[in-house]
């Protein structure tokens, strides 16, 4: 290139003569509407002479340049090229006809000019219905437009057009600028397809065809295509020329191939070229490929040797080094590089000052930043998007995002719009950081100012709500994106995905996975391996099967790691035959089981109880030669320890210590756990024994564990023991330990060792929980210290600690048991304001205030309380109200609410009958009263014979009328002789009222 232009200033006065020769004839034809083709052989006339001048000169410098055209060859393509005139006007009988030809033809033309190619298509149309067959510089010219707008469907169509009208082959050139427009879209199949269609067009390739489709390898960085096309250009005779250099340069720039690069351009591999040495555009290509790296050093060293090469360098040459500092964030190293072209005469543009405010953005260096935009302004280079966006990007990674904020709105002021990289590098650093709501707020910011958000910055946010587990705030955020036109890609889906997994929402992952099929965006294996970490926590076996089902119909196949986490799925639910069919799968597709597909399987076997199987799948390990692991292990002896089987846990430590497979803490813990979950103070003890003689290191959840075996069976004094003894060997304890030796002093009324373990709890900065509180109000209770437990609960609230409600209750019931129903009423009325009531303790809390109020004597006040439990469909027990009612001599209501549980099949007592049995006796109804004695019996109940409501009282008052017959046959109602204090403590057996 640096030839041409010397050869261009040597013959100045030959190319202004050009020049403005060309111009008058350009006028002169307008003018006078002279034809085409009287305008082209005039060209001809022109161009031939002073051609042949410039070509004595240019032939010196010929191989330095690209082989052009020779004279012979320029003007047999005139000769042989269609006149511009339609065809028809060669037939045309006047002058009138030629000249509308023209005419036609000046507006395509003109049209072309303006790169309005409707207008032109729409010249051609008219051509074409005022009779005129357009010629092949027509087609051309439709070709050529549609080419340069970037239409390439328009220009196929057209080149389609034109080989098929029968006026002749198409040139070269109209091919070419085919193959380039499908270049300059990235669009390389197209592009080799039209070449290779060439030859079937009579069309030879040229050396500028090769170059197009090297081009498009280039702009999708495919260097290996490149060099394929490179070759085949060869194969075919073309010369290569300094474009066929650069592109495939370019292909290895975009590519990052520095090695490659520096291949190309050794100067061996041009010089066999025959075109001497690189020029610049080649050397800045081999620059860009080691600044895309971050090669410093090696972009650095090709600047260098520019100029023994006698290549200048010039600003790009500089910028692509500046760039490679940035890249590798090397701030100082970008600076100097950047000073460095100042003093080589080089004057520094945007792209030179943008990088190294990327340098700056990198290393999340602000101030230096906002220093490096201050000097573009005093070196009068405006700042473009991509500078501020530079300095937003590191104020945002400095985390000072007011700091990004006020740049932002510095840059509208300065009238430069923001892009969405503006927007989203603040929304990136809100999400990182967990403030899903601000960097929403930044997101509306975002649309406010007429910029659209695209994909990455709407899953920035989503990336956000899951790792806050803000699943409805994703699905709103997921739909607005949508509704606003922005396609959700596969990541946004899988963010979606992983949210529901996280929360193990299993038939929201499987709604997802199909909105992705119908959206047409195949979900990828991690899509699925997503997918199935929603199961991994629960033991829905057949929804891991439809899954897999679902994951072969979008074309993957399942591997390795899903088959293990599936068979995981089959331990937690205990299906062990599912376990080992899936294990089977896996091997007979060929995959590799490891240790945690057969541990998996293992788990299952034991969980399921079938210790044979679980032990066969662990021999089978050892005949693969597996070393099992120790939870391969781990879940027989949890098994065994479950079903209290010592001797198999023997065996099983016995096999570990042949495996070499060291028993671990938490294998330890859950057998000691085993036994303190059954209260097993003495297995618990041995094994956390045994434990310490194997080396074993005890931690809290080893000695936490047999404390609470200890308060399981109120031995307080063994779990105090044990908590001193763990403090003896330097292991503090943790809530869980106070939590249950609190609880121990609570089942054993020792109120004051309660509150003296809470103290030093506290002492040891141990916080407690809600299980500590309830514990300290249930020793209170217990101590009947009412007024201690309502302490307690006042004192939980202020700490920040929410009651539930066992806290209420325990309360509750001490209350009722000290018969102060309106203090028992006075919590139930703060239980049912706080929300923490749930059925349980609903139900317990109503029936409790309810029988409160019926020993006070207020039955009127028991029945509210019973009628409201009805209404809140909790779970009633008519019995108090039932005595109550009895008790105050109002028999048609205590008959209604007896006869009102007995239809609801509610838990009743004997107290209730015998009660409305007294009740008919005090007003003289003994037939009644032997007739709810009779309903005892026939329920399954054991009358009593003594009591104010026994078959002797029903006895006794028959006899005392004269019918010793009714009162034998009451008295042989009380089978067994039972009084009414052991009568009472056998309850109905039929089930409570829902």
């Amino acid at each position: 290139m640096a030839d041409t232009f010397h050869i261009l200033r040597n013959n100045a006065v030959i190319v202004a003569l050009l020049v403005v020769t060309l111009a008058l004839l350009f006028i002169a034809a307008d003018f006078f509407e002279v034809s085409a083709t009287v305008e082209e052989v005039l060209m001809l006339l022109v161009l031939l002479p002073i051609g042949g001048q410039l070509s004595k000169k240019w032939s010196a410098n010929s191989k330095k340049l690209c082989p052009g055209p020779s004279k012979a060859a320029i003007a047999e393509s005139f000769s042989k090229s269609e006149p511009f005139v339609p065809l028809a006007a060669e037939r045309l009988e006047s002058r009138v006809d030629a000249e509308d030809a023209n005419l036609h033809y000046r507006r395509l033309r003109a049209a072309a000019k303006a790169a309005d190619v409707p207008a032109v298509e729409a010249a051609m149309q008219r051509m074409c219905e005022a009779g005129i067959t357009p010629s092949i510089p027509c087609y051309a010219t439709l070709v050529g437009v549609c080419a340069k707008t970037g239409d390439v469907a328009g220009a196929e169509s057209w080149l389609e057009a034109l080989a098929s009208s029968g006026l002749g082959k198409p040139n070269v050139i109209c091919v070419n600028m085919v193959i380039s427009a499908c270049a300059k879209t990235g669009d390389l199949e197209r592009a080799a397809a039209w070449l290779q269609r060439m030859p079937g067009l009579g069309v030879e390739p040229d050396v500028m065809s090769y170059n197009a489709v090297i081009d498009a390898c280039a702009r999708s960085g495919k260097v290996e295509q490149a060099e394929t096309w490179f070759g085949k250009m060869q194969d075919s005779g073309a010369v290569p020329n300094v474009v066929s250099f650069s592109s495939v340069l370019h292909a290895c720039a975009r590519a990052g191939e520095a090695t490659r690069a520096e291949a190309w351009l050794e100067l061996e591999a041009l010089a066999s070229s025959g075109l001497g040495n690189p020029n610049v555009i080649c050397m800045n290509m081999v620059i860009s490929a080691c600044a895309k790296k971050g090669e410093v050093e090696r972009a650095a060293a090709w600047l260098k040797r520019m100029p023994s090469l006698g290549v200048e360098p010039d600003v790009m040459s500089y910028n692509a080094v500046i760039d490679a500092c940035a890249r590798s964030g090397g701030v100082e190293q970008a600076e100097e590089w950047l000073g460095k072209m100042q003093d080589a005469g080089a004057v520094p543009n945007v792209v030179s000052f943008s990088s190294v405010l990327h340098a700056c953005a990198r290393a999340g260096d602000a101030t230096r930043a906002e220093a490096w935009l201050e000097k573009m302004h005093v070196a009068g280079v405006s700042p473009n998007a991509i500078c501020f966006n530079a300095l937003i990007h590191a104020c945002a990674k400095a985390d000072d995002t007011d700091r990004a904020a006020r740049w932002l709105d510095h840059m509208v002021k300065r009238g430069v719009q923001p892009t969405v990289t503006s927007y989203s590098t603040i929304i990136d650093r809100m999400s990182k950081s967990g403030n899903v709501i601000a960097a929403q707020e930044w997101l509306s910011r975002m649309t406010e100012a007429g910029v659209e958000a695209d994909v990455v910055a709407y899953n920035m946010i989503l990336g956000a709500c899951g790792k806050a587990g803000h699943v409805v705030t994703a699905q709103a955020l997921f739909n607005q994106m949508r509704e606003r036109g922005v396609r959700p890609n596969v990541v946004a889906f899988n963010l979606m995905l992983n949210i529901y997994a996280r929360v193990g929402d299993t038939a929201a992952v499987m709604r997802s996975l199909r909105e992705m099929h119908k959206a047409g965006i195949p979900a990828d294996r991690a899509s699925f391996n997503i997918a199935f970490k929603s199961l991994l926590k629960s033991a829905d076996v057949t929804g891991a099967s439809t899954l897999v089902k679902e994951m072969q119909a979008h074309g993957v196949e399942p591997d390795a790691v899903i088959y293990v986490a599936i068979i995981a799925v089959c331990a937690r639910a205990k299906d062990s035959e599912a376990a080992e069919n899936w294990l089977k799968k896996l091997l007979s597709k060929g995959l590799e089981a490891d240790v945690s597909a057969y541990s998996n399987t293992i788990d299952a076997c034991a969980r399921a109880g079938d210790h044979l199987r679980a032990e066969y799948w662990l021999t089978r390990m050892d005949a693969l030669g597996l070393l099992p692991s120790a939870s391969a292990f781990c879940s027989l002896v949890v098994a065994a320890a479950n079903k209290g089987d010592t001797q198999r846990l023997g065996k099983l430590f016995e096999r570990m210590s042949e495996a070499k497979v060291e028993a671990t803490s938490p294998m330890y813990n859950a057998v000691i756990s085993s036994f303190a979950r059954r209260g097993d103070i003495d297995s618990a003890e041995k094994w956390l024994k045994q434990m310490h003689n194997s080396g074993t290191a005890a931690d809290v959840a080893s000695y936490s564990a047999v404390i609470h075996a200890c308060a399981k069976s109120s031995d307080l004094e063994r779990a105090e023991g044990w908590v001193c003894k763990m403090q003896d060997v330097g292991i503090d304890p943790n809530v869980v330990t106070y939590n249950s030796v609190i609880n121990a002093c609570a089942r054993c009324g020792a109120y004051a060792r309660a509150e003296s373990w809470f103290e030093q709890m506290e002492r040891k900065g141990v916080s407690p929980v809600l299980l500590t509180y309830n514990s300290l109000i249930n020793a209170a209770v217990k101590a009947g210290d009412r007024t201690s437990a309502e302490k307690w609960l006042t004192d939980m609230k202020g700490r920040g600690v929410v009651p539930d409600g066992v806290s209420y209750s325990t309360i509750i019931y001490a209350w009722v048991q000290a018969h102060d129903a309106p203090r028992a009423e006075h919590w139930f009325q703060e239980l049912r304001q706080s929300g923490a009531a749930n059925e349980q303790t609903s139900s317990f809390c109503y029936n409790s205030v309810c029988q409160a109020w019926a020993r006070a004597g207020d039955a009127a006040r028991a029945t509210s309380w019973l009628q409201e439990a009805i209404n809140a469909r909790a779970k009633v027990n008519e019995n108090s109200v039932c005595q109550a009612w009895a008790r105050a001599g109002d028999v048609a209501r205590a008959t209604t609410w007896l006869q009102e549980a007995l239809n609801a099949r509610a838990k009743l007592n004997t107290g209730s009958f015998t009660a409305l049995a007294s009740c008919n006796l005090k007003v003289g109804r003994p037939e009644e009263a032997e007739r709810w004695l009779q309903r005892m019996q026939q329920d399954g109940l054991e009358v009593p014979l003594r009591g104010a409501g026994g078959a002797e009282a029903v006895a006794a008052v028959w006899a005392q009328r004269g019918n010793q017959v009714r009162a034998a046959a009451a008295r042989a109602l009380a089978k067994h002789g039972t009084d009414m204090s052991t009568a009472r403590s056998a309850p109905h057996s039929r089930g409570g009222r829902h």
